[in-house]
């Protein structure tokens, strides 16, 4: 008889994929390490005791509170209780997903358990990584994006998500913002140097308005934007040999807005006479489902053309490349100073709308 207790003691721990040397004391203490070692012993319900303590003391985030939810799952799989134990493992992703729990001493069939759940869970904590990351970056912080973004691949380049075909545009987007913030943080780490080594230059009487133009006063009307041009009694145009055309509006999943860089007594800035931006195509994948926002900074000769276009911020990478191309061939009326036309800037903001 207790021939037979011993083998199905053991059946037990190799069924998990653990076992402990013969002769080791066990005793419930209200730790970690002790729900670990009942857990091990196979006494899954002491060691659910002990967690349920444990977690209620850790918090819902954290490694340590990820750890408590992984251990939780291994004893409801031990137990057949699925339906918690995929409560515990989503619990765990979410406490910590960034942390990738060892899985290679349980058996296949547990390891599989966790290996679903992950794949099931971890491309909606990816997408609001990204989506983070897009914030981040938009408010100047490039090295706190950066780390959402190489999380982001990081976590897309598990055994289970890498290769995936519905993920390809996320991974896309993540390791391209990675690329594009590590950029940007070299480019301010060189500013910043060449910065202390010149003195700062004596500022200039001149006065510059800020990007964005403030909002309207009685006494100062607002810049109109290329949308509400389109609403005036006088629409944008384009040349063509059938005389002046209106402007194509924009796509409704892409929204452009003209703001004028400078704006001094005497200054009339340039206006649209043909800007067709680029039409946002993402296909069915994941990035369709996200917006972006950025926008394009020009330089418009006297005479009407775009002389240099730059991204200030980044839309989304494969987007932005179609943008650049694009305003290469925008016409404007040039921006007059005392009637006279001028070299003048203008931001064109663009906002890509969730298909």
């Amino acid at each position: 008889m207790k021939h037979v207790k011993r083998c199905g003691f053991w059946a037990a721990l190799l069924a998990t994929g653990l076992a402990v040397a013969p002769g080791t004391v066990v005793r419930a203490q209200d730790d970690l390490g002790g729900a670990k070692t009942l857990y091990v012993n196979a006494s899954y319900e002491e060691a659910l005791t002990v967690l349920e303590k444990q977690s209620a003391t850790a918090g819902t985030s954290g490694p340590k509170a990820a750890e408590i939810q992984h251990y939780r799952a291994l004893c409801f799989i031990a137990l057949g209780r699925t339906a918690d134990a995929d409560q515990a493992i989503a619990a765990s992703v979410s406490a910590d997903p960034f942390t990738v729990p060892d899985t290679s001493e349980l058996a296949p069939r547990v390891a599989s358990v966790f290996g679903a759940a992950r794949a099931r869970l971890i491309p909606e904590v990816a997408r609001t990584a990204l989506a983070e990351g897009r914030q981040l970056m938009q408010k100047g912080d490039a090295a706190a994006a950066n780390r959402r973004f190489e999380a982001v691949t990081r976590l897309l380049s598990e055994p289970g998500l890498a290769g995936r075909a519905d993920l390809s545009d996320l991974t896309l987007a993540a390791t391209a913002f990675a690329e594009l913030t590590k950029a940007q943080m070299a480019a301010a780490a060189a500013a910043a140097a060449a910065a202390a080594a010149v003195p700062a230059p004596q500022p200039t009487p001149e006065v510059t308005a800020a990007a964005t133009p403030p909002a309207a006063t009685p006494n100062s009307p607002a810049v109109p934007s290329a949308a509400a041009a389109r609403t005036s009694s006088q629409p944008p145009t384009t040349r063509g040999a059938g005389g002046p055309q209106p402007v194509p509006a924009p796509r409704s999943d892409v929204v452009s807005t003209l703001r004028p860089v400078t704006a001094r007594p005497g200054f009339v800035p340039a206006a649209a006479v043909s800007q067709v931006v680029p039409p946002w195509q993402p296909g069915s994948g994941v990035v369709g489902q996200i917006g972006f926002t950025g926008a394009v900074r020009l330089t418009i000769d006297a005479s009407g053309k775009v002389t240099n276009a730059v991204m200030d911020p980044s839309v989304y990478p494969p987007y932005d490349r179609l943008v650049l191309a694009a305003a290469r061939e925008w016409i404007y009326r040039p921006a007059t100073q005392d009637g006279q036309p001028v070299v003048s800037e203008r931001r064109v903001e663009i906002v890509l709308r969730p298909r």
